[in-house]
């Protein structure tokens, strides 16, 4: 036993060290300097709580949690309800050239963000962009010029609508696998009670695979609320900050204005919030079981 408790932490010990040092560290450190009034490349001094007081009083903060809570909520929630309905047509043994569906639905996941942001700048190109085009083709000659990214009601759900293409096949291929894991048996049970494909859906597979649901529901929250390269790629936090979501009021206050100790402190909110989200999903794992 000792021998395989040796050797096993001999072979986890890089993503230990990497774990530490990429996110422990950093973590500390972000919390030491919320506690000042650091300024990039000057000495800090030690403030206590009052970068966390200005925070809660800033309007420009509770914007960008706004601008969060509107494109996560949306983006996460058409996200899952499309990956699984993928999953749920991907799980069907009838479906013809599965395995070239599951190709097309992967390859924006692998794609890179910046490269993929600027073909995305493109079809939202007014007048001579891709939906311009088909707009045009479909006779909707009112919504050719249409300013997706330049448009205050219309900007944050053109990111909505980048995230989901980009996210939206690898939660289908998670979901995809846990549909292959649910027993027919259960549902080849109900249809021989009278129970319809629908009734078999929501009653026996749905609660089943519960916990990859809610593994998807906190991955999606996680990584949409912490995403920083569509929005920069598209709007860059405009159009009057409809778009500036907390990555890019981090960003804005460390980078540019040198407020070390303030962006600091909306580092660890943003985490706290983060994490009270995944810590209230996942304890619905421990309601969900396989019977």
């Amino acid at each position: 036993m000792r021998r395989e408790v040796k050797y096993g932490l001999f072979f986890i010990s890089p993503s230990i060290l990497f774990f530490l040092v990429l996110w422990i560290v950093p973590v500390i450190l972000a919390v030491y300097y919320s506690l000042t009034n650091w300024k990039v490349g000057r000495p800090e001094k030690f403030i206590g709580l009052e970068n966390y007081t200005n925070l809660l009083a800033d309007p420009q903060f509770r914007q960008a949690l706004q601008a969060s809570a509107l494109i996560t909520i949306v983006a996460v929630a058409c996200t899952l309800m499309l990956s699984l309905g993928l999953a749920v047509l991907l799980n069907d043994d009838k479906l013809r050239g599965s395995r070239l569906f599951k190709t097309l639905i992967i390859l924006p996941v692998i794609t890179d963000w910046v490269a993929t942001g600027l073909v995305w700048q493109l079809i939202f190109l007014p007048y001579h962009g891709v939906l311009a085009g088909i707009f045009s083709f479909l006779g909707l000659r009112d919504l050719v010029g249409l300013g997706w990214t330049a448009t205050k009601s219309l900007a944050p759900f053109a990111i909505v609508l980048f995230i989901i293409w980009k996210t939206t096949g690898l939660y289908a291929i998670i979901f995809l696998a846990g549909l292959k894991s649910v027993p027919q048996q259960y549902a080849e049970a109900a249809i021989v009670d009278g129970a319809n494909a629908w009734q078999v859906f929501r009653n026996i597979t749905l609660p089943l695979i519960r916990p990859i649901t809610v593994f998807v529901l906190v991955t999606s929250f996680v990584s949409t609320i912490g995403l920083f390269e569509p929005v920069f790629m598209l709007t860059g936090g405009g159009p009057a900050d409809a778009t500036r979501v907390l990555p890019i009021f981090l960003y804005e206050n460390f980078f540019q204005f040198r407020n070390g100790g303030y962006a600091s402190a909306a580092g660890v909110l943003f985490l706290l919030l983060t994490l009270g989200f995944a810590l209230a999903a996942a304890r619905r794992l421990q309601y969900s079981y396989y019977e």
